[in-house]
């Protein structure tokens, strides 16, 4: 008997502070990241955001991508392991599946935009 694959969904609500799920296979376990908010603010010209990251049966290294409605200038997080880059709305985490669960994430907007307006928009995740 085979299972049969379903393509993994993601939606957004902008406005809800509710994780965005997805899952690819039973195999690989399942991964959610919500968006807090504010974290801090600089003055009127940035500040950073608050994410946690959260996962259940992956075992392997995480490739985490997580697109906001702006440029992300930084992105960082409460594990020194974690090897984290930025490119134009997205941040990309990779970490091993063992790291401490869940992962605080700080992304940084430097650019004179107002960090009250930034909103996860979705996620994406691959696990070799």
């Amino acid at each position: 008997m085979m299972n049969t694959y379903k393509k993994p969904v993601v939606t957004v609500d902008a406005g809800m502070a509710e994780g965005v799920y997805a899952a690819s296979g039973a195999s690989k376990g399942t991964l959610n990241v919500v968006y807090c908010g504010v974290w801090d603010r600089w003055g009127t010209n940035g500040g950073k955001g608050l994410a946690q990251a959260d996962w259940s049966d992956i075992t392997g290294t995480i490739t985490l991508n997580i697109t906001f409605n702006d440029t992300v200038d930084q992105v960082e997080t409460d594990n020194a392991s974690v090897q984290t880059s930025c490119s134009g709305k997205t941040a990309t985490l990779t970490f091993a599946s063992t790291v401490s669960n869940s992962l605080t994430i700080g992304i940084h907007l430097n650019h004179g935009t107002s960090i009250d307006n930034l909103q996860m928009t979705g996620f994406t995740y691959s696990v070799n």
